[in-house]
């Protein structure tokens, strides 16, 4: 994509030190990319620069062994384990904003306003646990952001041997006054269940304020975005939900906890990097949208998704080294 410097090849995401460029209606890739791509097509050339030019020539293949029956034997594919970066940066992604509420719960509460202080007493949080790590917000006001523009904001800031984590906050609702409760998703075709995909039905339902030039493309990209997301990606995702939804249950007592799920959520799609999105609670609840309003809940609720993004992170790391 043009901009970024994330290219997601043979199924292992790859980080170049120049972004993808569009110039006079070409399209420029990075020469390392180009170097990577040759060799993928073909292993036995030889690629190599000069100047400005990346260089492709033909290269004999070395001599094969020859087992005593006299047939030779096949010659092995030699695969380049995925290369993983430590985690650079963390996007808090305020569900919702500016002209999209949100879900809106009795005397006319805004889920857009509790998502914007819980994404900024987490921002606190992180900036004072993780050193070292940047903390960018998607929205800092009450402003309209497209959901596949949440992501690009995400994936803008990868960079070489860097990645990082996406979190989107959001509130979720019910036919249901009675039902109460937080869960944590990541992405996935193959919805938990009937709840979870209605849960995600509800939120990508902001695309009706979109532009609508801009509406077609979650049917277009659908299967694609989908099938971009591989599958270390996605293990990585489920583990980021959980240490998520176990933060947030060290945290909050008031309510239960309904688990870890799995669903289609637009704003998901296209990550190129662990993503997960919190339902923090049901707005239609008057007793837990009242608790959602206050500034201490708030402070418990960041802390909580605050201290499953470290133990995430330590995780992670643990991982990488192994």
């Amino acid at each position: 994509q043009v901009g970024l410097s994330a290219v997601l090849f043979n199924g292992t995401l790859k980080k170049y030190p120049r972004p993808v460029l569009r110039k006079a209606g070409d399209v420029l890739f990075p020469a390392a990319f180009a170097e990577d791509l040759l060799h993928g097509f073909y292993p036995h050339w030889t690629v190599s620069r000069k100047d400005r030019l990346v260089v492709f020539s033909a290269a004999e293949p070395g001599p094969r062994e020859t087992p005593p029956n006299g047939k030779a034997l096949p010659r092995q594919k030699t695969e380049t384990p995925p290369v993983r970066d430590r985690i650079g940066f963390i996007i808090i992604d305020p569900g919702h904003g500016g002209r999209d509420p949100g879900a809106i719960g009795r005397g006319g509460l805004h889920e857009k306003k509790i998502t914007l202080g819980v994404a900024s007493r987490l921002e606190d949080y992180l900036k004072a646990n993780l050193k070292g790590v940047r903390i960018v917000l998607t929205r800092r006001s009450d402003k309209f952001i497209e959901l596949a523009t949440r992501t690009k904001i995400a994936n803008g800031h990868l960079r070489e041997n860097e990645n990082g984590v996406f979190v989107s906050i959001h509130v979720n609702a019910s036919i249901s006054p009675r039902i109460s409760g937080f869960e944590t998703y990541y992405l996935s075709q193959n919805p938990s269940n009937d709840e979870a995909r209605a849960t995600a039905a509800l939120e990508n339902n902001v695309v009706v304020l979109e532009e609508k030039s801009h509406r077609k493309s979650y049917d277009d990209i659908e299967h694609i975005e989908a099938f971009m997301l591989t599958a270390q990606i996605q293990r990585e995702s489920a583990l980021l939900a959980e240490c998520i939804q176990s933060g947030i249950d060290g945290r909050i007592t008031e309510f239960k906890s309904r688990g870890v799920r799995k669903a289609d959520f637009f704003v998901l799609r296209g990550s190129l990097m662990p993503a997960a999105l919190a339902e923090i609670g049901y707005i239609t609840n008057s007793r837990e949208a009242q608790q959602l309003t206050k500034a201490v809940y708030q402070e418990k609720m960041a802390r909580g998704i605050g201290e499953g993004l470290v133990s995430f992170i330590k995780k992670y790391n643990r991982m990488i080294k192994n």
